[in-house]
Parts: C-alpha cells; sequence; structure tokens
C-alpha cells in the first residue's frame, strides 16, 4: 500500500489532478459498512444533488472586473471521506452545465480604467459550462438535522464569447475557485436535505494572456440532494 501511493506522487503530474487521485484514492479506502450502533442514522456514503446560484454584484479581491451579474445551474456527486458524530467530510464534485454571465461590452477609447483603456458600450449575455473536480465540504452538530458546513472547490468554465470581458485578450476558457459556508437542513429520515449558502467566486485565465481581468462575486445559492 506505501508503495502505491508513493508511485502516485512520484510522477510528474499537474498539482490539481494529483489532488483529484489523492481525494478518489482516500474516498475508496475511506468506505466501510455502516455501523449499526450510530444513532441517529448517518446518511449513506454517496450524494447526488442540483442547486442553483445567483450573482448581482462583484467584488475586488483577486479581480478587476465590476458590476457583472452570473446565474447558474449545477449538478453534484459527493462521496463521505469520514462521518463522526461532531463532523463529516465529503470529497464533492460539481458539474455545471449552465452557467450565465451578464457583462459589459467594451469599445476602445482614449480614458484610461482599471481593464486599460476601454469604455463600457453596452450589455451582453453570455452563455458557458463547467466542471468543478476538486472539491471537499465539511459538516458539523452531525447529530442534528440542522448542520452548518464550510466547503470549497476549484475547476473550469468555458463560455461561448470572452468572460469576464469581451475584448481581445480575453478568454472562453477560464479557471475558477471557491469557498463559503452555509446550512443544510436534513430530512427525519437522513435521506435527503436542503442546502442554503453564500460563496465567494473567482473566475481567471491565470496569467494564459497577458491580459487577465479576473472577476470576483458574492454568490448565494440552494440546492437539494437525496443519499444512497
Amino acid at each position: 500500500m506505501t508503495e502505491l501511493i508513493t508511485n502516485i506522487f512520484s510522477r510528474k503530474m499537474e498539482l490539481p489532478l494529483r489532488l483529484l487521485v489523492a481525494f478518489v484514492f482516500l474516498s475508496c479506502l475511506s468506505y466501510a459498512p455502516p455501523a449499526h450502533a450510530q444513532t441517529p442514522p448517518y446518511p449513506p456514503g454517496n450524494e447526488f444533488g442540483v442547486w442553483a446560484g445567483v450573482s448581482l454584484n462583484t467584488v475586488h479581491v483577486f479581480g478587476i472586473t465590476s458590476n457583472e451579474q452570473i446565474y447558474d445551474l449545477g449538478f453534484r456527486y459527493a462521496r463521505t471521506l469520514f462521518d463522526k458524530p461532531s463532523t463529516s467530510l465529503q470529497y464533492t464534485l460539481d458539474i455545471v452545465p449552465g452557467e450565465i454571465v451578464r457583462q459589459f461590452t467594451f469599445v476602445p477609447c482614449g480614458i484610461p480604467s482599471r481593464l486599460g483603456f476601454i469604455c463600457p458600450s453596452g450589455r451582453e449575455v453570455v452563455y458557458g459550462g463547467g466542471v468543478d473536480p476538486i472539491g471537499l465540504k465539511m459538516n458539523f452538530r452531525r447529530q442534528h438535522k440542522l448542520q452548518p458546513y464550510i466547503g470549497a472547490n476549484g475547476g473550469f468554465v468555458v463560455s461561448t464569447r470572452p468572460v469576464p470581458v469581451d475584448t481581445p485578450g480575453g478568454t472562453q476558457y477560464n479557471y475558477t475557485f471557491d469557498a463559503g459556508a452555509g446550512v443544510e437542513v436534513f430530512s427525519q429520515s437522513r435521506r435527503s436535505s436542503w442546502k442554503f449558502g453564500y460563496r465567494f467566486q473567482h473566475i481567471s485565465n491565470a496569467y494564459r494572456h497577458n491580459f487577465n481581468p479576473g472577476l470576483d462575486n458574492n454568490q448565494f445559492f440552494i440546492g437539494y440532494s437525496f443519499f444512497k
């Protein structure tokens, strides 16, 4: 077993891929039949869900783009890595088939701004989608129906037009990172739950071009899951 782990991390692979392999490997190791002595019952190890989020404003933490809106629709698979009476930890995978960005259009001008010598000329709606293959979520107060949680995800998004700025140097392929918190309300049987939360999301091309406008947004979301 030690030799297998050493071989995985000795290869020259990208950090996100190495993390994903490690998460999957840990999830396999962590599987165990549910203990009959656990009361109240904890959800089984696999979670399937759907969620929707909206961001109506932007902030400036890493990015420099302002006044854009984002609407997301996603599906989630999660696998429990460990589950204790006080806390639990899940690996999460989000598939986001619908991401809508309402952003400014720009034209060249002689007025300097945070984005360069360009000025807003109108609005456009850009459609996209992506995957967040690297994610973790930790719940607290596991013996209660209402449980606070924290989580973080990382992945990418592909769009029909450059995001978040549709100008030369903008990119249609961007990386995403988000972190946030919320509450999860379980049903009496612990076979389903509702989630209500907030997350900070950053969208960036990671300087794959000399122009990286970046977009930070405050996103509020709601989700429903069932467990098997």
